[in-house]
């Protein structure tokens, strides 16, 4: 419920919100009217949680910042053009990016072609060159991956006790029943999801997929430094090699 606009806002499939028929409740003697949209903390939650509008007004956003770019980018060299980039248009596609796990590529479109095309700004190519190119030229994760990474980072502090202790609690090591090369290093439970919805994209089912599935020498890293290090170069050999 969002106090200062008193509005009120329920979270459903889209089979489930049709029960729902309650557009305003009554608290006292303030009417309290039902929304379909709400920000919170600079996200824009919608009743399906398919961050559509949030993707739609972050690319916006991006969109803005990246004409301006493309205005300027005859007086600066590359450094400072991707510097300017990553301030200014890429920081709105990873601004709680972690949101976007398991959202179909439909969605996240709109972010991934703004960060193609910047990609191709900072590079001085044509809008018509490879896309994929200019990004591995780049050392830039595509926009799904970037968010596996912020993912994977929180899951890698949760183990090593440098996380909140409200998102350490949502995982849990799984201890093998025999010895497998994979034992070697830290495994996490997978809770049971009956759905491909909602429970999927959450942080205590996506996080330890994505962890199990990463190579036993970048699970066991010792450091965040080497860990961030690992974990870019899988994810870019995933994404582009």
């Amino acid at each position: 419920m969002n106090d200062e606009k008193s509005e009120f806002i329920v979270f459903g499939s889209n089979r489930q919100l049709p029960k729902c028929n309650t557009d305003v409740l009554s608290i006292g003697d303030t009417p309290v009217r039902r929304t379909h949209s709400v920000k919170l903390l600079g996200v824009y939650l919608d009743e399906t949680l398919n961050l559509k509008h949030h993707i739609s007004m972050k690319a916006r956003a991006s969109a803005l910042a990246m004409f301006n770019l493309k205005k300027i980018r005859k007086y600066l060299d590359k450094s400072t053009c991707l510097k300017i980039a990553n301030a200014m248009i890429f920081s709105h596609m990873d601004y709680c990016n972690g949101l976007f796990i398991n959202l179909p590529a439909s969605t996240l479109h709109p972010l991934q072609r703004i960060q193609n095309y910047t990609a191709k700004i900072i590079l001085g190519r044509s809008k018509y060159d490879s896309a994929s190119a200019a990004l591995k030229e780049l050392h830039i994760l595509p926009v799904n991956v970037r968010a596996e990474y912020k993912i994977l980072l929180l899951v890698y502090k949760c183990i090593h006790n440098s996380a909140p202790a409200y998102l350490s609690e949502l995982l849990e090591i799984k201890t093998p029943g025999r010895s497998t090369r994979s034992s070697k290093g830290i495994l996490l439970k997978v809770p049971f999801t009956r759905r491909n919805c909602f429970a999927c994209r959450s942080f205590s089912v996506a996080g330890p997929r994505l962890w199990n599935a990463l190579p036993v020498d970048t699970r066991n890293s010792k450091t965040i430094r080497t860990f961030k290090a690992a974990l870019k170069t899988h994810l870019f050999k995933k994404s582009f090699l």
